[in-house]
C-alpha cells in the first residue's frame, strides 16, 4: 500500500479484499509519517480556520505533553466536549498521540447523560479551549503505546438499551485508516467532506482515516449550521468526497436539488444504517457521471465489516443493500444454531474474526479482564466477535444482512421480520424515511407499528394511503395495523433511529366482530379502503387513518350498497362501524343526504363553540382531526353545493352572508371564535367583519395557511416582495379548449353531479377564481396565523391585512398535511393558544 497518496483515487468493483500488513505500532508513528511527508498541506478546514499538518502536529504534541504532566501519572480516559470547531479537532488529536483513550461527549447529549459517561468512564473531563490553555511542558515524555492499547472508549447509542463502552485499540484504528485508502482511495488529494457528528463513530473514522492518510479534512455539523448550508458549503470548499449517514443524505440531496453542489464530488459513502437501492439512484441524477457511491457497514466492536461499492455503471438493486464485501483483514464466518458452519447461501449467525477488533467492553479498567461472551478466539487462534446479526452470503460472496436473531416476531402465527415491511414502505414514493417495529400490546399478542416520515408533495397521503399501498407489496399479516405519521423520525446523537423515542400509536380499541349483517358488510367496505383488518365493531374510521377522500369512496359504496345517500357529515356524527351502522340501518332505503353548509364536528365540547371555515374543494371533514384536537364544540362551514344540490357562492361576500345565518342559528350572540383553513380564513374574516358590524363581538380569527401571494393578491393591498420571496406554485397555463371547458363546469357546479375527487377540484378552481375576484381588505380585529413549511408567503404580510395580528407560527407539513396527523396536534396546539384555552 502507497503510504499516502492514492494511486487511482476510483472504487474497484466488489470482490474479496485481499489482506495487507498493518506496520505502525501506533497513531501517533502513523500520524508523524503523514506529518513528515505533507508539512505544508491544510490538514483541517472548519469555520473558515485552517491548520497545516506540521502546525497540528506542534500544537497536538505540545498539549499532549502539557495533558500528561498535568494527570502527574495518573492514566484515565479524557473526555473531550465536541464542537463544531477547529479546535475541537485539535483537541482529539492531542488525546490521541498522548496515549491516553480518548472519550467524546457530543454537543446535542443532554447534560445528565454526559455525567454519566464520565462517571461510568471515569474520565477527565476538558473542554477544547481548557485543553489547550494547559501549561506548557516540552521536555515531559509521551507514553509509547502498543498496537492493544486502548485509543478510544466508544460508547454505543444506546438506543435498545443501556449503553456500552468498547475499547477501540490503536490497531483498529491503523485498520481503518489503511483500508480507506486502500478501498476508497482516500488520500492527499482529497478534500474530505465530513457532515457527521463528530463524536459519532462514522464521524471519527472520517477524521482519522483523512489525518492518517494525508487528506485536508472539511468538517461542518449540520445539526448546528442547518442542512440549507450544506450546498455552498460543499460546492464552495471544492469537496471531493462527502460522508454521512443515509438519513442525512436524503436532506442533503433534498437540499441540493436543482443545484450542481454535488456534481464535481468523485465519492459519497453512507453508514450507520441500512440504506436502500431508491437512494442510490436518487443521488447518482445529482452526482457527475464518473463519480462513486459506497455504503459503508460494520460496529463500535469490529470496525469497518464490509463495503459496497457502485461506482459508474453497476446496476442499483430495488431494496434494502446488502452489507457488501467483507473488509481486508476480516473474515465473516455464519453458524447455525449448533454452531457448525453453515451451507452456502444459507441463513447464519454473523462471527468476525480479525487481530483488528476491538479489545472488549470497558468495565472498571484497561486490563484484558474478563470479556463479554460475545468476543472470543476463534480456532485458528484468530481474535472473535459475534455480532447478533444474522447474514447470507450470495454467489457473488457478497454479504446480506437478514436481520437480527432476534428480531422476527410472529404475526397472526407468521413469521415475519420488521425490516422487510420497513423496506416495502420505504418504496412508496410519498415516505421520505420509515422504521417497523414489534409491539406487545395488553394481551400480550404482537403488532407491527410503521413510523413514515413523508416526503413534500401535492397530497400528503393518510395512513389509510400508505396501508392500501402496503398491501399491493406485502401479504395481509405483515400490513401494520398501526402506521404513525410523522414529520421527521427521532434519531440519537449517533444519527441512528431513537426507537425508544418513537411514540406509541394511538390506542385501538379492542377488536369486538360485527354483529350484524349491515355491521359485517360495512366492515368489509372499511377494510378493503383503510387496508385495515379485522374491523371491530367499535374502530373509528377517521382514528384508523381515514381522509377525506377515503370518506367519499366509502360512502359511494355504501350507496351502491345500501342505495342510501349519506354526506361525510354522516360519518362526523357516526363514527364507529357500531353507530355509522345503526343509522345505516335506521334511514330508509333511497334517502337522499341532506347536507347543511353546517356540519357538527365535536359538538359535545366545552365552552363556547368555535366555527371551522373549510378551504376551497375541500368538505368540513377535513377539519374533524383539529376539532378532536379542541376541548370546545366545533362546527364545521363547507362551500354550498359541495356535496349535494345547490348553486355555489361566487363571492366571498356571498359566502359569508351565506355562513353567517348558519353561525347565528347556533350561537345567537358573541363572543365569536373563527378558525379558517385557506380561503376559509378570508371567508372567516369577511364574516367577522359583518359581526362586528352589526355590534357582535368576535374574539379571534386564527387563518390556517391563508395564503396571501396568490390569486388573493390581485386588488389587494399591496405586498412588498423581496429578492427572498418565493413565488406562489401555480401550474401551467391551460389551452383554450380546457379553459372553456373548465368555465361550462364551473357554470354547473353544485349542480350537475361528479365523482368527488372531481367535485372537488372543481371547486377548488372556483375558490381560485373567487380569490381573483375579492377585494382583500384590512380587517382590524385580533388574528392569528398558522402557516404551514411549504407557505410562500413572508409572514410580515400579515400586519399589512391584519393590523391587530396576534401570532404568526408556521408548522411542519404542507398545506393539507397541517390539518392530519402528526402535523395536526402542533397545529391544534397553536389554535388553542390563539383561543385562550389551555394547552
Amino acid at each position: 500500500m502507497t503510504p499516502i497518496h492514492p494511486a487511482t483515487p476510483q472504487l474497484a468493483p466488489p470482490r474479496g479484499h485481499e489482506p495487507f500488513p498493518v506496520p505502525w505500532m501506533s497513531i501517533r508513528d502513523r500520524f508523524d509519517v503523514v506529518a513528515d511527508s505533507l508539512p505544508e498541506q491544510t490538514a483541517v478546514v472548519c469555520q473558515g480556520e485552517h491548520i497545516t499538518y506540521s502546525e497540528l502536529r506542534e500544537r497536538a504534541l505540545g498539549g499532549a505533553r502539557a495533558l500528561v504532566k498535568s494527570r502527574k501519572g495518573v492514566r484515565r480516559p479524557i473526555a473531550i466536549d465536541t464542537e463544531c470547531t477547529l479546535d475541537c479537532v485539535v483537541a482529539i488529536v492531542t488525546v490521541l498521540v498522548s496515549g491516553y483513550p480518548l472519550v467524546l461527549l457530543d454537543s446535542q447529549l443532554p447534560e445528565q447523560r454526559r455525567i454519566e459517561i464520565i462517571t461510568r468512564s471515569h474520565a477527565a473531563r476538558f473542554r477544547p479551549s481548557e485543553l489547550a490553555a494547559l501549561p506548557s511542558s516540552p521536555g515531559t515524555p509521551l507514553h509509547s503505546g502498543a498496537p492493544t492499547d486502548t485509543a478510544v472508549l466508544l460508547f454505543t447509542s444506546g438506543s435498545t438499551g443501556k449503553p456500552k463502552a468498547v475499547r477501540q485499540g490503536q490497531r483498529l484504528w491503523l485498520n481503518q485508516a489503511a483500508d480507506f485508502h486502500t478501498t476508497l482511495g482516500t488520500g492527499a488529494s482529497d478534500r474530505v467532506g465530513m457532515a457527521l457528528p463528530i463524536s459519532f463513530g462514522g464521524g471519527l473514522d472520517v477524521v482519522m482515516t483523512s489525518l492518517l492518510n494525508g487528506a485536508t479534512l472539511h468538517f461542518l455539523d449540520p445539526r448546528e449550521v442547518g442542512i440549507d448550508a450544506m450546498p455552498h458549503w460543499i460546492s464552495g470548499e471544492r469537496l471531493t468526497t462527502l460522508h454521512a449517514t443515509p438519513s442525512l443524505l436524503r436532506a442533503v440531496m433534498t437540499a441540493c436539488t436543482d443545484t450542481p453542489a454535488l456534481s464535481d464530488l468523485r465519492l459519497v459513502t453512507t453508514c450507520g444504517e441500512a440504506v436502500h437501492g431508491a437512494d442510490v439512484t436518487r443521488l447518482r441524477a445529482l452526482l457527475g457521471p464518473d463519480a462513486s457511491y459506497c455504503n459503508l457497514s460494520g460496529s463500535s466492536e469490529t470496525g469497518n465489516l464490509a463495503f459496497n461499492a457502485f461506482p459508474p455503471g453497476r446496476p442499483v438493486p430495488d431494496g434494502v443493500l446488502p452489507v457488501g464485501v467483507v473488509a481486508a483483514n476480516k473474515t465473516v464466518r455464519l453458524l447455525g444454531p449448533d454452531g457448525a458452519p453453515v451451507g452456502p447461501g444459507e441463513v447464519g449467525q454473523i462471527v468476525v474474526e480479525s487481530d483488528y477488533l476491538a479489545e472488549g467492553y470497558f468495565v472498571d479498567g484497561f486490563g484484558p479482564g474478563p470479556l463479554d461472551d460475545r468476543f472470543g478466539t476463534s480456532d485458528h487462534g484468530v481474535r472473535s466477535f459475534r455480532m447478533g446479526d444474522l447474514g447470507r452470503f450470495d454467489d457473488d460472496g457478497i454479504l446480506h444482512l437478514v436481520g437480527r436473531g432476534d428480531d422476527a416476531v410472529k404475526i397472526r402465527g407468521y413469521l415475519v421480520e420488521p425490516s422487510e415491511v420497513e423496506s416495502a414502505l420505504r418504496k412508496i414514493p410519498a415516505v421520505e424515511d420509515a422504521v417497523v417495529v414489534a409491539r406487545k400490546s395488553d394481551n400480550g399478542s404482537t403488532a407491527l407499528v410503521g413510523y413514515a416520515a413523508l416526503a413534500h408533495g401535492d397530497r400528503a397521503p393518510s395512513a389509510a394511503d400508505l396501508r392500501c399501498e402496503l398491501r399491493n407489496l406485502l401479504p395481509d399479516w405483515m400490513v401494520p395495523t398501526n402506521i404513525v405519521l410523522m414529520p421527521t423520525l427521532p434519531r440519537n446523537e449517533r444519527g441512528k433511529v431513537d426507537r425508544t423515542a418513537l411514540p406509541d400509536p394511538t390506542p385501538r380499541a379492542s377488536v369486538v366482530p360485527p354483529r350484524s349483517g349491515t355491521e359485517t358488510t360495512v366492515a368489509a367496505l372499511w377494510s378493503q379502503i383503510l387496508g385495515v383488518d379485522p374491523i371491530g365493531r367499535d374502530d373509528d374510521f377517521v382514528s384508523l387513518g381515514g381522509d377525506s377522500l377515503q370518506t367519499q369512496q366509502m360512502l359511494t359504496r355504501v350507496e351502491e350498497r345500501f342505495n342510501v345517500q349519506f354526506s361525510s357529515a354522516t360519518l362526523a356524527g357516526f363514527p364507529t362501524l357500531r353507530h355509522f351502522s345503526a343509522h345505516l340501518d335506521g334511514t330508509n332505503s333511497g334517502a337522499a343526504a341532506a347536507t347543511s353548509v353546517l356540519v357538527p364536528l365535536s359538538p359535545d365540547g366545552v365552552g363556547r363553540p368555535v366555527f371551522a371555515f373549510a378551504g376551497a374543494g375541500s368538505t368540513a371533514l377535513a377539519l374533524l382531526p383539529l376539532a378532536r384536537e379542541l376541548s370546545r364544540p366545533v362546527h364545521g362551514l363547507q362551500a354550498h353545493g359541495l356535496e349535494s344540490r345547490g348553486l355555489p357562492d361566487w363571492t366571498v361576500a356571498a359566502a359569508a352572508r351565506r355562513f353567517l345565518t348558519e353561525i347565528r342559528r347556533v350561537q345567537p350572540h358573541g363572543p365569536y371564535a373563527f378558525v379558517g383553513h385557506s380561503l376559509g380564513g378570508v371567508i372567516a374574516m369577511e364574516v367577522a367583519r359583518l359581526l362586528e358590524a352589526d355590534g357582535h363581538h368576535v374574539q379571534i380569527v386564527v387563518c390556517l395557511d391563508t395564503i396571501l401571494g396568490g390569486p388573493l393578491s390581485e386588488g389587494g393591498p399591496d405586498l412588498p416582495r423581496t429578492a427572498s420571496t418565493r413565488p406562489a406554485v401555480d401550474g401551467p397555463a391551460p389551452s383554450r379548449v380546457a379553459l372553456w371547458r373548465t368555465r361550462f363546469r364551473l357554470l354547473t357546479a353544485g349542480i350537475v353531479p361528479r365523482p368527488a375527487q372531481k367535485q372537488w377540484d372543481l371547486f377548488h378552481e372556483l375558490g381560485r377564481r373567487v380569490a381573483l375576484l375579492h377585494k382583500l381588505q384590512p380587517w382590524h380585529g385580533r388574528v392569528a396565523v398558522v402557516m404551514a413549511e411549504d407557505n410562500p408567503d413572508e409572514p410580515s404580510w400579515w400586519s399589512i391585512i391584519a393590523p391587530n395580528v396576534v401570532s404568526v407560527d408556521r408548522v411542519s407539513g404542507d398545506h393539507v398535511g397541517m390539518l392530519r396527523a402528526p402535523h395536526v396536534a402542533r397545529t391544534a396546539a397553536l389554535v388553542r393558544t390563539a383561543l385562550g384555552d389551555r394547552t
